[in-house]
């Protein structure tokens, strides 16, 4: 009886711990619940309004029989794909500050399959039939259906992030350790499940014979590149917000890492378009008359060119700023960057995907299909919708992770022993600094007589452009000498045999260039990281316009470990 009790009331205390993380918060949640509610209230008004006159109230008729609903579908699996990019870096590679931030795209890998889910439910002309589409409970006519296979693979990766968040959230909350011998696994199986998913997604289209756009071989590995730029781009621009919003920790390099992972996939995306060009244009196949409809004009039929051309703008440059180092690292550029994939994408996979492949159809009609306002209010609700849920999944995460949600028998939070210890706390921050012309003789001076080991040089608006070190001095005195320079160089520097001696007279002609460089609210053990892999003395710190504020070396992480051992436990917001 006393067990029932305690139970009761544990799970009372459960909910009202969930209570407050859900509906609890200042006036920009609130707010923001607000719009998204009713955004979705208009969704659900015009989704009535689709009930109750049938989908002729839609702008999708017999020659394009797919249109917003299916777009914004082919679009959400993508971005649920993506979500595998996070896992990756994390459980592959074993980066730190990305393994942290693996729950949030997992959440949004749920949202996202959802979401898709009832673009197809609103697609669907008879709902009340749409449980024949279930897997083991309706006929999916498996393993014919193509559609079928999509439908069991769109749910298989809907269970495995469920359980997976689930299976996390649930151990943190009761204060136990994970089982790796469950999770690894299963989080491992999310990598090919997620190629596998958009894959198949593809052939839905690639298999339709009779619409020849959507008949190209390399149709699932432009869905797998696209999605690999509009999700992690999303992504992003998520983690910026939560890093203003809450409490949770998110490092830069994580979000450097993947505007990193962006530039390689819209390098590889941009290429399979173009090649899709070259065969279409060079062939002068059946497809090609699609891509005269999309991209220029036919018949006089135009409608698609505008929206088209937009999108290859915003996509290309949007990869211009993501293969810039330095555009991706400042922040302003790298959202600017993740506005313009996102929507470039949206446009080119969805409506840019889609209604080429109606037109012009078998017969050589063309029908300009312009989605109505009662599928805009729809999707906007369904977008609202995701919105929603996704908030509400992350402030659950985020207690959990935090502390804030946790069993009144569970043992105290353990945190990490570098918690709040970042570059900005142990930098040094008189920083000297000198300029490309500077002669060797002069820093030299400067090395010896402020006892420093290297100097950042800056152009004239003071922006890092590279550091010179006393090895760097030490192999331009000895540029006389290659046999003594060469031997010297093994013992300063091991590990760096192929790297090229540098001599000259003046900064710009010895010094290292691009230095290696981290932000202020960078983490102590990223920068112990750093230091240990690129085997260097000292990491330059900058801001967001690359101007140099301080130094911090490997004696000042010394420093900082034995200082962090006398200081108290990190408290968080929430105990205080």
């Amino acid at each position: 009886m006393r067990s029932e009790t305690k139970n009761i009331g544990d799970f009372q205390f459960f909910l009202k711990n969930l209570s407050d993380v859900l509906f609890r918060g200042g006036r920009l949640f609130y707010g923001w619940i607000a719009a998204l509610s009713l955004l979705l209230l208009i969704g659900i008004m015009g989704y009535i309004f689709q009930m109750q006159a049938g989908h002729a109230v839609t702008n999708m008729r017999e020659q394009v029989s797919w249109g917003f609903y299916i777009a914004n579908f082919s679009f959400l699996v993508g971005i649920a794909a993506a979500a595998v990019l996070l896992v990756i870096p994390a459980y592959l590679y074993h980066f730190k500050a990305i393994k942290k931030i693996v729950a949030f795209g997992e959440l949004l890998a749920i949202t996202a399959v959802i979401m898709a889910s009832l673009f197809l439910l609103v697609d669907t002309g008879r709902p009340e039939r749409f449980w024949h589409a279930i897997p083991f409970i309706g006929s999916v006519n498996l393993p014919r259906s193509i559609l079928g296979w999509d439908i069991l693979v769109l749910n298989g990766y809907l269970l495995i992030n469920i359980i997976t968040v689930s299976y996390s959230c649930s151990t943190t909350y009761f204060g136990k350790e994970p089982n790796k011998r469950f999770t690894i696994p299963l989080i491992l199986l999310a990598i090919p499940w997620a190629v596998m998913l958009h894959s198949v997604t593809a052939f839905i289209f690639n298999g339709l014979v009779a619409r020849p756009f959507w008949n190209s071989s390399i149709l699932a590995p432009r869905f797998l590149a696209s999605a690999f730029c509009s999700g992690p781009s999303l992504m992003i621009i998520i983690f910026q917000v939560l890093r203003k919003t809450t409490i949770f920790e998110i490092r830069d390099s994580a979000i450097f890492k993947l505007a990193e992972i962006i530039s390689y996939a819209m390098a590889i995306n941009i290429f399979l378009l173009c090649a899709e060009f070259y065969k279409e244009y060079y062939s002068d196949t059946a497809q090609f008359t699609s891509m005269i409809y999309l991209f220029r004009r036919l018949d006089g039929h135009n409608n698609l060119v505008p929206w088209i051309w937009l999108a290859m703008l915003f996509n290309v440059t949007g990869f211009l700023i993501f293969v810039i180092p330095k555009a991706r690292k400042n922040f302003v550029t790298l959202n600017i960057g993740c506005v313009l994939i996102f929507i470039g994408i949206w446009i080119e996979k969805g409506m840019g995907l889609i209604l080429p492949g109606f037109g012009p159809s078998p017969l050589g009609e063309i029908y300009e299909y312009t989605p109505s306002w009662v599928e805009f209010s729809v999707g906007i609700g369904i977008w609202a919708l995701g919105a929603m849920l996704y908030t509400f999944l992350v402030r659950i995460v985020i207690a959990v992770d935090t502390g804030k949600m946790r069993h009144r028998a569970a043992p105290p939070l353990v945190k990490d022993s570098d918690v709040g210890i970042v570059a900005g706390d142990i930098m040094s921050k008189n920083v000297l600094s000198v300029t490309a012309v500077t002669l060797i003789e002069e820093i030299r001076s400067i090395l010896i007589s402020n006892r420093i080991s290297g100097v950042p040089v800056v152009d004239d608006e003071n922006r890092l452009i590279g550091v010179v070190s006393e090895t760097d001095i030490v192999f331009s005195l000895l540029h006389q000498e290659p046999q003594l320079a060469a031997k010297l160089k093994d013992i300063l520097m091991p590990g760096n045999k192929g790297s090229e001696q540098k001599t000259g007279d003046v900064a710009a002609e010895i010094m290292t260039s691009p230095a290696i460089t981290a932000f202020a609210n960078t983490h102590l053990m990223e920068l112990t990281e750093l230091i240990a892999e690129r085997r260097i003395k000292r990491v330059i710190i900058v801001d967001s316009e690359e101007h140099p504020i301080g130094v911090v070396s490997q004696i000042d992480i010394v420093k900082s470990q034995s200082h962090a051992q006398i200081l108290p436990p990190a408290v968080s917001d929430f105990q205080i």
